[in-house]
């Protein structure tokens, strides 16, 4: 596939009309790159009317907001987010709560969801890895999605928290509807009817679970997160519900969009493919890289606690604010060359596909560990990985980037 078909990201120049920026357009879902350059250019403080929200587009302004958890709550994260599908509405998210609370829960997980965890899981989920791709070499076309990028996180997630094989299927469908219940205005009645119900199962069966763990403790991480005590202080079932929502969703979206993204990148910039097969040591800056210039998570979501200006721009207390996460990561103030696809860029501790400061997503680690095992077998296995799927669709859930499918050949 030619490089100007893929459509990953493009200059400011490519998109007339590019100031009439709003995140739920056809537009810009398609492309919203050059949307967020005018933004950090002439306008890094947005108002969308109709979302009665604020649009950050700089980095540093995205960064400060990001750290200053007074002044810009996380309270409504979930909400909009999720919308008619949160399987959890009467329960406290980690993701949406600030200090003292957020400390608290923060602290508990991180007992139970360690690195010593994760690296006890190495050898399962490497195991995983490898059955998924030995089956798709049979085929020497298949939608990769389909076959790896989207059971693979699921599966590991499934092997970590204890669930049955028999669920994993399940698992995705309920992920990917709760991700879509965030468009509930454009969705038919038929669909938001499917994604309710789908939240209600994706609920009663974790109380049940989370019941189980309580009586018959296993090795597995909802155990853990049951067990897991600080200062004589344990996690609720409720908080133990969300927790699991959140790793099952994160845990899936951002590995699949991590592992198509890197192929939709790297079919753009075939120079940066060579270098990578010929320097395995570039895998692990090829998925920092990936995560920087596709970024999974384009945007989310806090709430002014006072009227703050940012960028000379006052924002009114009680006023939705949207971080462009996608656009702090291509700013050219912080990144060099942003719109280019380099394996070897030196400035990428600065990007923020993981969130920053307090809530640094709890499951990055296991997405790295993910995708460089999974991108490394892949490289194994295949002597060429060719992009054919022509032209990308990108996912409806404007807050995230990633393909609906991704079909390709390999050999």
């Amino acid at each position: 596939m030619a490089a100007n078909q893929i459509d990953a990201g493009a200059s400011i120049d490519a998109a007339p009309g590019c100031a009439d920026y709003h995140p739920m357009s056809a537009a810009v879902r398609r492309d919203p790159y050059p949307y967020y350059a005018h933004l950090r250019a002439h306008e890094p403080v947005r108002y969308i009317e109709d979302l009665h929200a604020y649009a950050i587009a700089r980095n540093e302004d995205v960064r400060a907001l990001l750290l200053n958890h007074e002044r810009f709550s996380s309270d409504p994260l979930i909400q909009l987010a999720f919308g008619e599908g949160n399987p959890a509405p009467d329960a406290q998210y980690m993701i949406a709560c600030d200090p003292p609370d957020h400390t608290r829960l923060r602290t508990l997980v991180n007992k139970a969801f360690s690195r010593r965890m994760l690296e006890s899981q190495r050898v399962e989920i490497t195991a995983i890895v490898d059955g998924l791709i030995n089956d798709a070499a049979e085929l020497e076309e298949f939608e990769f999605i389909e076959a790896i990028a989207s059971p693979l996180p699921v599966q590991i997630v499934g092997q970590i928290m204890g669930i049955e094989t028999s669920m994993r299927a399940t698992f995705r469908r309920w992920s990917n509807n709760t991700t879509a219940g965030g468009n509930g205005e454009t969705l038919a009645p038929d669909q938001l009817a499917a994604i309710k119900s789908d939240a209600n199962d994706f609920r009663e069966y974790f109380e049940e679970r989370i019941s189980d763990a309580r009586r018959t403790p296993r090795e597995d991480l909802i155990s853990a997160l049951v067990q897991a005590e600080a200062e004589g202080d344990k996690l609720s079932a409720d908080e133990v519900l969300a927790l699991c929502v959140l790793l099952l969703i994160a845990g899936n979206e951002t590995t699949t969009s991590l592992l198509a993204n890197a192929f939709v990148c790297l079919a753009q910039f075939p120079d940066q493919e060579r270098l990578v097969r010929a320097n395995r040591k570039l895998v692990a800056q090829l998925t920092e890289e990936t995560l920087r210039y596709l970024s999974p998570i384009q945007v989310l979501f806090r709430r002014a606690t006072a009227d703050t200006e940012i960028a000379g721009v006052t924002i009114p207390r009680n006023a939705i604010v949207m971080p462009i996460y996608g656009s702090a990561n291509r700013d050219e103030r912080v990144f060099a060359n942003p719109d280019r696809f380099d394996v070897e860029r030196t400035d990428l501790r600065q990007h923020m596909a993981f969130g920053w400061g307090i809530h640094m997503c709890v499951g990055r680690a296991l997405a790295l560990l993910e995708g460089e095992l999974a991108l490394n077998h892949l490289f194994d296995r295949f002597r060429t990985i060719e992009v054919t799927e022509d032209p990308i669709a990108w996912c409806d859930a404007f807050y995230l980037r990633s393909p609906k499918a991704l079909s390709v050949r390999c050999r």
